[in-house]
């Protein structure tokens, strides 16, 4: 399948289910997206790092083409939310899972890539 299209799927899902959760006033959704896309991030990271020297390189394509895509995709589908004056409220528990497994799928992906 064409890694293009997989990464805009991801972005349009991420989005689309950050918008709705905020619309509706949901918090689970988001924060059950943020811990998916770290767990997914440190997993795409540790294969990556490999094992023995040999390092995965499609681990790195995967985490440009799922995780970074969904995480801008979360962004956006936030952002607009906002702008329609749907507002997420990040001090409660919720959001602050969410906010923090954000920022460290975040820093994995970015560590992945530095690698």
């Amino acid at each position: 399948m064409n890694p293009w299209i997989i990464a805009a799927l991801c972005l349009a899902g991420s989005g689309f289910i950050a918008w709705g959760s905020a619309r509706l006033r949901l918090r689970w959704p988001l924060a059950v997206l943020a811990l998916l896309l770290m767990a997914i991030a440190f997993q795409l990271l540790h294969a990556a790092r490999g094992r023995d020297g040999f390092r995965d390189l499609a681990a790195i394509v995967a985490q440009a083409f799922t995780v970074l895509p969904a995480l801008l995709g979360m962004a956006v589908g936030l952002a607009i939310a906002h702008i329609r004056h749907h507002k997420v409220r990040w001090r409660r528990g919720a959001g602050l899972v969410t906010a923090g497994a954000s920022l460290t799928a975040l820093g994995a992906a970015v560590a992945t890539f530095l690698i």
